[in-house]
């Protein structure tokens, strides 16, 4: 259930009424096989229309004006305000060519032959893009279609949301992140100053997050408005965003921000992000002094 301000549909009610004080379910929190099999019709429509619920939620994040809810199965569901990406759904609209607004530094008209595509466009689109899906099959090729997910690669088990974005972590230890501004600009040059170029850019999809120590779990996660921390199994804590005094924050490649040693990840009470800071409680162990 949910309440409160409403004007970019972020209560899930199906609807923009401008304030929902009564608290009511959102709508929509089911697959589209379900939805379908329960005698909805395809169409725009059928999320804010159906108010059944496919499987018990077991985790909710909110974002300034979007909401995130994560079922049993691990299927992850998405609502509010999404023009920048927060939805993870793509774009409604693709072009042949990249038309940019002048926001990223790109001036409006059809990309030149050999450019990168712009990273924010449908979600067909999305299946040629290195780093989607099977990060370890796509990200050194952009030859043909991203492999689909296994069933254990397409269920997630931890999610978190930021101002404009999210993160979520799959079963198999796979974090992926979508939302505003959480991709570099591969047109920004810190070299050639521009005040109209921007160093990083939307992504209105799921991104793989690489740089993280491949066989280690990742037990939790926090956002912040501009920065999503991950708490590992051996007590290590790392970042991606706004996470260190670079002038470019860090969505490339997540960075350590705690070395392993200082918490034990078993005994963590609370992990959580503020506006611009990341918080573990932990009891006293390991190094002398540290909590």
């Amino acid at each position: 259930y949910a309440s409160g301000l409403n004007h970019r549909g972020q209560c899930g009610s199906g609807s923009f009424a401008p304030n929902v004080w009564t608290p009511g379910r959102v709508a929509g929190l089911a697959s589209t096989r379900f939805i379908l099999d329960h005698g909805s019709v395809a169409g725009e429509d059928m999320f804010k229309e159906f108010r059944e619920q496919e499987n018990p939620i077991v985790s909710v994040a909110l974002g300034l004006q979007h909401g995130v809810a994560l079922d049993s199965e691990g299927q992850v569901f998405c609502w509010g305000k999404g023009e920048r990406g927060q939805l993870g759904q793509g774009r409604r609209m693709a072009y042949e060519g990249y038309r940019g607004d002048g926001d990223d530094g790109i001036d409006g008209g059809r990309a030149e032959e050999g450019t990168e595509e712009n990273e924010s466009r449908t979600f067909e689109h999305a299946l040629h893009v290195a780093n989607f899906y099977d990060p370890f099959a796509t990200i050194f090729s952009r030859e043909g279609y991203a492999p689909l997910l296994s069933h254990t690669d397409s269920r997630v088990r931890l999610i978190s949301a930021g101002m404009n974005f999210t993160i979520a972590v799959t079963e198999s230890n796979l974090p992926y992140v979508w939302g505003k501004n959480v991709c570099l600009n591969p047109h920004h040059s810190e070299s050639c100053i521009n005040i109209r170029s921007k160093p990083v850019l939307d992504s209105t999809y799921p991104r793989y997050v690489p740089g993280l120590p491949p066989d280690l779990r990742i037990e939790k996660v926090a956002c912040g408005t501009h920065h999503a921390a991950m708490l590992l199994e051996d007590g290590s804590i790392w970042a991606v965003g706004v996470a260190t005094d670079r002038p470019v924050p860090l969505w490339d490649e997540a960075v350590e921000i705690l070395a392993p040693g200082a918490v034990d990840a078993r005994g963590v009470a609370s992990f959580t992000a503020g506006f611009d800071r990341t918080v573990v409680v932990a009891p006293e162990q390991m190094e002398e002094g540290i909590r």
